[in-house]
């Protein structure tokens, strides 16, 4: 639990160090920052909820010729799997290839927010320890999704579609995130409908039972998402806290179209939360890098003389969720505590 910690409280101290590094120094620091966060997710040793289910994702890679990829209706994540069982890599080498795009994703999203340290830090008990040690082939598609987010904002429409594109061949529920890109240049244009309505075309071909699957795996069931609401409300309370300062943003920063979809969406589907939580808490994770971004820019929203209080306030705020998760949730101390990895266990899953 101390590794989780010190990953929570490091960009929190960096945020508050009143030195700047010159470009050469950060960019050897990012990419320093980069690959221990890579080894610490991608070489986790049995952490993580879902380990022995993609266990058997990668056993069965591991017993299937290329065909198994080719049938595969998430070919991304099962070409990993098959390329790393050939290349004796095991579960080990499909997971630090899906960190590595987690990483590099976040990286490159987090660096266009006004303080890359705060919004680190912000990022860590959800996104970094929770999902991408969790739901690693969504972690994925959430990590091609934070590019996708950043071509939104450059208005750069085959790009946006295209990295959409490479997170459902992970996971075939970011095919809804096709539907932004028509709104990409501020209105409902005919052209990017068109190209987004025939890649959405595409991606059916192996989305065919995905309406099926998540129905029956999700809504109308008795499953519950553990923590659903509480980050349907964080999800809320940063939609909210957008719309009021909405005008600022605007006036200071170039994205606002963006986030006033997004939040739109998550107001939208707030109310869902009540009657299929799993299904909603797994379609708002693709929010969750737009929950992010208006966290990591409230101080710099608000009234000078408050700034700093509203950013202890943000960070207590996430301390408390990473503690009540760490200590009192179910699935954090059975899969999550302690934290294990392959470098000191020389662990023999998948190899």
């Amino acid at each position: 639990m101390i590794l989780y910690w010190t990953m929570f409280l490091l960009p929190i101290v960096a945020s508050m160090s009143p030195y700047r590094l010159d470009r050469l120094s950060r960019a050897v620091v990012m990419v320093l920052l980069g690959l221990i966060l890579t080894t610490i997710i991608g070489l986790r040793d049995h952490v993580g909820h879902d380990w022995s289910n993609y266990m058997k994702m990668f056993e069965r890679a591991d017993a299937s010729d290329f065909n198994y990829v080719i049938t595969s209706v998430e070919p991304g994540y099962a070409f990993l799997n098959w390329a790393s069982s050939r290349l004796g890599w095991g579960i080990y080498g499909v997971n630090a290839a899906c960190a590595a795009v987690v990483v590099f994703g976040l990286f490159k999203f987090l660096d266009r927010q006004p303080n890359f340290w705060r919004a680190l830090a912000i990022s860590t008990p959800v996104l970094i320890i929770a999902i991408s040690m969790g739901a690693t082939r969504q972690a994925v598609a959430i990590g091609f999704l934070m590019l996708a987010f950043n071509a939104f904002q450059d208005r750069k429409v085959i790009r946006y579609l295209l990295l959409v594109t490479l997170g459902v061949i992970f996971h075939r529920s970011m095919a809804v995130m096709f539907l932004p890109a028509w709104f990409i240049n501020g209105r409902l244009a005919i052209w990017p409908l068109v190209i987004g309505g025939l890649v959405f075309f595409g991606a059916s071909l192996f989305l065919r039972d995905a309406a099926t699957y998540y129905q029956t795996s999700y809504v109308g069931t008795d499953i519950q998402a553990s923590g659903a609401l509480p980050r349907a409300a964080l999800n809320v309370l940063a939609a909210g806290l957008f719309f009021f300062y909405r005008r600022k943003w605007m006036e200071r920063y170039d994205d606002g179209p963006m986030y006033t979809i997004m939040s739109g969406v998550i107001l939208l589907m707030a109310p869902a939360v009540l009657f299929a939580a799993a299904a909603t808490d797994r379609m708002s994770m693709y929010l969750l890098p737009i929950q992010i971004g208006i966290f990591a820019r409230l101080p710099n929203l608000v009234p000078p003389q408050f700034r700093v209080p509203v950013m202890v306030g943000v960070y207590i705020s996430f301390a408390v969720l990473m503690a009540v998760w760490l200590f009192f949730s179910p699935f954090a101390q059975l899969s999550w505590v302690p934290y294990e990895n392959f470098l000191w266990t020389g662990g023999t899953a998948g190899l």
